[in-house]
């Protein structure tokens, strides 16, 4: 993929991000009519709509938020870890990879209120979670800041911070199911459907591997070597390509490769 792609793609994943929060917060508005608007009626998945087949409200029920406030961090997150996923994994991806993860998380707590009909199954926590840990799966040695954090802190690291935020955050309550569900389904989605862009598998928390050699490079930004190894002359497409790429991940995401082509840069323009 050259600098051209990346930047195309770039600029759709996060239209359609864009897209997905504005969505959200449209239905936000339109479903404030209380407990008996007929439009949240329509939208909202329970144990006996799922009896009568009404399926589509498997994927409706993901733009049903109840609490203003719940949403405001739903989607200050979605925004936050979507801008570092969507430029990897491209609109269509990002739009899959949001729907898997809310339908797992809303599926999973239907077996627990099987037997209570009408409780609302609802919200998009869980497709905000799939996102969260694709993004951490993808590029987990990114650093970030998080707020009220003096230091920065990797992706991955903040995925898990984010994940037990939201497990307290929602007491840790029959419906915390949602989380965790969208949790497994981001990462069932990086392995079944985008695998050749996971960097990280988060299962090596508790089953180890033995340390493996260098990584080769991550595939949404391959390095090039210069056309001309032998001027000393990096190739300026290939310096634009390494910029933009260390100023969306960070200068731990660069190869060792990439960094020495920084370096003969540097040193080049110093000795002119």
């Amino acid at each position: 993929m050259d600098n051209n792609d990346f930047e195309t793609r770039s600029k759709s994943g996060n239209i359609a991000l864009f897209g997905i929060i504005c969505l959200t917060v449209l239905f936000f508005i339109l479903t404030r009519g209380g407990a008996n608007a007929p439009l949240l009626n329509f939208l909202v998945l329970t144990p006996e709509t799922l009896r009568d087949f009404q399926l589509w409200r498997i994927v409706t029920s993901l733009l049903v938020n109840y609490d203003p406030w719940n949403l405001f961090f739903a989607m200050f997150t979605l925004y936050i870890f979507g801008n570092l996923s969507t430029p990897v994994l491209g609109p269509h991806k990002t739009i899959c990879l949001y729907l898997f993860s809310g339908i797992i998380g809303n599926l999973l707590l239907v077996p627990f209120v099987w037997n209570y009909p009408g409780t609302p199954i609802l919200g998009c926590y869980g497709a905000v979670m799939g996102v969260l840990m694709a993004s951490a799966m993808v590029l987990p040695n990114m650093q970030m800041y998080l707020l009220f954090i003096p230091f920065p802190i990797k992706i991955k690291t903040m995925a898990i911070v984010f994940f037990v935020f939201y497990l307290l955050f929602s007491h840790l309550s029959l419906f915390s199911l949602t989380i965790v569900g969208g949790f497994l389904g981001g990462y069932l989605f990086m392995k079944l459907f985008a695998r050749k862009y996971v960097s990280w598998e988060p299962l090596d928390m508790f089953f180890p591997k033995r340390p493996r050699g260098a990584s080769a490079p991550h595939p949404a930004y391959p390095f090039r070597p210069h056309p001309n190894p032998s001027s000393g002359v990096p190739d300026s497409n290939e310096i634009d390509r390494i910029l933009t790429k260390l100023s969306r991940t960070g200068i731990n995401s660069l190869t060792p490769e990439e960094v020495k082509a920084l370096e003969d840069l540097r040193e080049r323009m110093r000795k002119q």
